[in-house]
């Protein structure tokens, strides 16, 4: 069974850096398997195609900063995970995040 998370607490909403328009928002919908959570294993292959998304279009969403894109988009794909593990809020989900985090 595959969980969309739509709104509030089960989106990731995004408002761009401090330094951009505050009214610059988009949302991102993530799909994610729930029954693939119930291991290690499937937890991480999740993360990592979620986290892959979330950096995709972070990228496109961010790409007309010309000065320092990448730490722009990186703020984007920080505050983008964070929300989606809370979100998600699964154990397994959470452990492949801070591995992740520690590498």
């Amino acid at each position: 069974m595959i969980r969309p998370l739509i709104a509030a607490a089960l989106a990731v909403s995004l408002a761009t850096p401090a330094f951009a328009s505050s009214s610059d928002e988009f949302r991102i919908r993530v799909d994610y398997d729930a029954a693939a959570l119930e291991t290690t294993k499937g937890a991480a292959t999740e993360f990592d195609r979620i986290k892959t998304e979330i950096s995709e279009r972070c990228a496109e969403e961010n790409d007309f900063f010309g000065v320092h894109p990448d730490f722009v988009v990186n703020v984007c794909e920080n505050r983008a995970m964070r929300q989606t593990v809370r979100a998600i809020d699964h154990p397994n989900f959470t452990a492949a995040y801070i591995v992740d985090q520690s590498k």
